[in-house]
């Protein structure tokens, strides 16, 4: 063990898959975001593609490299709905099925026919974690922040709880959302096994030690048939191609393991799900490729409205993005994953 500014950090050479070394993908990498202390590596493993940051922090001195993080919520709950709202919750209604968010009974055709629309159909649905509503039941949202999403899918008939790392995120969801929380680790949650039908993590397993032991935890706690959402950077992105180490899905030091759509199904795989989709949606390209001018700009996080070349240099990656998405290639900047614990009975199918 030694120190990275004041941080207690260990080497980390070796591959959570393949157990072999890894050469250096990106070095002298600083915390961009936030001013977090320490210099710090991104290795990859060649043969398997898995990247991963070295050194990594002892586990004790992780939170001294966090703000509170929180999900977005789906909805505005207050005010007048502007035209684009109620066109995503008319896609949200004939897509997912929660009829009670539908603005009116006219807009069943607007959501039907905007829902054919992928770009749109993934930004109507993606806070919602692409869950449907025939799927309803005991849902478990580990790193869920000051609980915006678990409220937000309680209200459309979600039983939910939540696990957070933060006290003070779990305070606010638990006093300002009544929400139940339990502070800590999906593994330190004492969740009886085989008790949820959903497990979701949005965002969540690149900053984990361990992504194998909690996909083994969400396996052991989900009943047969259960429903597994992760969604993660995708480090095959277009993105990260152009931007290498601005990449703003790097986050270092906070993002220990970044996964491609190979890697996540081999852990996911491994601990005994079955995956059932892979995709990488575009929602979140704009909002990086900016992110990631701005570092590479200015080698930190800059708040302002980008420049203009910038702001339509991002729809024209958008585009190039989503058009080699639809041809197949994964080269959206997130990864979408849904996995399911197989059925005892076999002839129930998997």
């Amino acid at each position: 063990m030694r120190l990275n500014e004041g941080i207690r950090v260990e080497a980390a050479e070796s591959c959570l898959l393949r157990r072999g070394g890894g050469e250096v993908l990106h070095g002298g990498l600083r915390d961009r975001l936030f001013g977090a202390p320490g210099t710090w590596s991104r290795l990859r493993c060649k043969p398997c593609g898995l990247v991963w940051l070295d050194p990594r922090p002892i586990p004790e001195d992780i939170p001294k490299l966090y703000e509170t993080y929180t999900h977005q919520n789906a909805f505005e709950s207050s005010g007048r709905l502007r035209f684009r709202q109620k066109v995503a919750r008319a896609i949200v209604a004939t897509t997912l099925g929660y009829d009670q968010v539908l603005p009116g009974p006219r807009w069943s055709w607007v959501g039907r026919i905007a829902g054919m629309v992928p770009p749109w159909r993934d930004y109507a649905t993606a806070p919602f974690l692409y869950l449907e509503a025939s799927a309803r039941g005991k849902l478990v949202d580990v790193g869920c922040g000051s609980g915006e999403f678990m409220a937000v899918m309680r209200d459309l008939g979600w039983e939910v709880e939540g696990v957070e790392p933060d006290p003070q995120a779990a305070r606010i969801a638990r006093e300002e959302r009544g929400l139940k929380v339990r502070v800590g680790t999906l593994e330190g949650a004492n969740l009886p096994p085989e008790s949820q039908d959903v497990i979701t993590m949005s965002h969540v397993i690149e900053h984990l030690p361990d992504p194998s032991g909690c996909l083994k935890q969400c396996y052991t706690l989900l009943r047969p048939g259960g429903m597994l959402v992760v969604v993660t950077p995708n480090v095959k992105s277009m993105g990260h191609q152009h931007f290498r180490g601005w990449w703003y899905g790097l986050d270092p030091p906070r993002h220990l393991v970044l996964f491609s759509p190979v890697t996540l199904g081999r852990f996911t795989e491994s601990a005994g799900f079955h995956v059932r989709l892979m995709r990488t949606p575009t929602r979140w390209c704009r909002g990086a490729y900016i992110e990631s001018a701005g570092f590479q700009r200015h080698s930190r996080f800059v708040k302002p409205n980008a420049p203009k070349l910038v702001n339509v240099g991002s729809w024209a990656f958008w585009l190039i993005e989503e058009m080699l998405r639809l041809a197949s290639f994964h080269v959206g900047d997130e990864l979408l994953m849904l996995a399911m614990k197989p059925r005892k009975d076999a002839g129930e199918g998997s």
